[in-house]
């Protein structure tokens, strides 16, 4: 993959404008129409009927508050010739676009592809709805990232996902049951550009990952040492974290993890993998799916975002350039860093089942090549500290956190055992 950006925001206050609310199919039909949107301060917001939507004059990443205290991301895109201010909802494809008034207020139009549209305004105003899922860090350089947090003890558990998760979809409960089992505070984050973080420069590969974190986790004072849990492409990032953080990392969980230079590895025994996923991103390159998501947004089962392998177009660029990183910038630095484990707690979660997932295009002969490369990678990765351990996960495929949670739970509380174990 090719390419990177990415955003996130903090809410601050707010309260509705009142007003004669516009005549819309949207007002009618919208599920959403009781819920709030947000930017960080200085704020501003609008209302029509239960609608409030919010912008910050920096023009930064806000979000949708949902009634349940969740919320959805919000992203500032370019404004159209004529508008001040202009910004996308990915997750329900809606799109805002207003010219700023005399009065410090946005009059616009706001687009809800399911639902229609409708006038809105939006005006200075001063108190929020609560936010009551997930916290906020600020990092050195303004940046905001998301992190949702449950349980208590150390060492706290930092949870990664893989190249196109979210922490809904990867963690969901598990999270909580992790952090009921292991009797130990669990975090799930997002990373930049992802959910409710904020985008980053590009390119963003593993080393900058892994600072992204360790500078998430100082600004929210949450104090080392770190059991880190990477899914596949986010076992680059907790491995780099351990390599350049060494004396912040307690121990080490991978789930069915990226190896070192897999990329050139496949080439050489199934070049049709390299070949395949090489085609899939200039398909949508091709596309021009994040310009067109930028302008146009979708909701995510629109026939664009399952072209494109999602909806909101920070996120794919993110994603594009971390796996455009993989080998080179990111496969460098973990050798360049890389170093014994001493006695550190590792496990290395193996997938069993090699046919969940597959294209049809691979063959026996494929299959059996890929796990081949995959069950010496991961054995290299386990052989990195003299308590490393492999465990194969039968029945599982590459997302074993679905197929086989307990076997994940089971793996982070007895790594976290074993990290007190060590501890003076």
């Amino acid at each position: 993959m090719r390419q990177a950006a990415a955003a996130f925001v903090m809410l601050a206050g707010l309260s509705a404008c009142e007003g004669t609310p516009p005549s819309s199919t949207l007002e009618a039909a919208s599920p959403y129409a009781d819920h709030w949107y947000a930017f960080s301060d200085p704020v501003v917001a609008g209302r029509y009927r239960g609608l409030t939507l919010y912008e910050t004059e920096r023009q930064s990443l806000g979000r949708l508050v949902l009634a349940d205290g969740s919320a959805l991301a919000l992203r500032p895109v370019p404004p159209m010739p004529g508008d001040d201010l202009a910004f996308i909802v990915p997750a329900l494809g809606m799109s805002f676009a207003a010219k700023k008034d005399g009065h410090d207020s946005w009059t616009g139009t706001l687009i809800d592809r399911a639902y229609g549209e409708a006038s809105a305004t939006l005006s200075p105003t001063v108190s929020a709805p609560a936010e009551t899922v997930g916290q906020f860090a600020i990092l050195p350089d303004g940046r905001r990232m998301h992190m949702v947090c449950s349980g208590e003890g150390a060492p706290t558990v930092i949870l990664d996902y893989g190249a196109g998760g979210t922490v809904k979809k990867d963690w969901g409960d598990l999270a909580a049951a992790i952090a009921a089992e292991a009797k130990a505070r669990v975090c799930a984050y997002d990373r930049a550009g992802r959910g409710l973080s904020d985008p980053a420069a590009t390119p963003r590969d593993a080393a900058a990952v892994a600072s992204d974190l360790d500078q998430m986790l100082t600004a929210a004072r949450i104090a080392p040492p770190y059991v880190l849990v990477g899914h596949s492409l986010g076992s680059y990032h907790v491995r780099q974290f351990a390599n350049s953080y060494a004396d912040k990392t307690a121990g080490l969980v991978l789930m069915d993890p990226s190896g070192d230079g897999q990329m050139e590895r496949f080439a050489a025994t199934i070049p049709k993998i390299v070949e395949e996923q090489n085609k899939l991103m200039d398909a949508q390159a091709g596309l021009g799916c994040i310009t067109k998501l930028r302008v146009n947004p979708v909701p995510p089962n629109d026939p664009l975002a399952k072209l494109c392998g999602g909806n909101d177009p920070d996120a794919l660029d993110a994603t594009r350039s971390e796996i455009a990183e993989m080998p080179g910038a990111s496969t460098a630095s973990l050798v360049a860093s890389r170093r014994s484990y001493d006695d550190m707690p590792l496990i290395v979660l193996t997938r069993g089942d090699y046919d969940k997932g597959m294209p049809p295009s691979m063959t026996t002969d494929d299959r059996a090549a890929m796990r081949l490369v995959w069950e010496t990678m991961h054995a290299e990765m386990a052989a990195l500290s003299s308590r490393g351990e492999q465990r194969f996960i039968a029945g599982a495929g590459h997302y074993i956190q679905s197929d086989a949670p307990q076997a994940v739970i089971d793996a982070v509380r007895d790594v976290v055992a074993a990290a007190r174990s060590k501890s003076p």
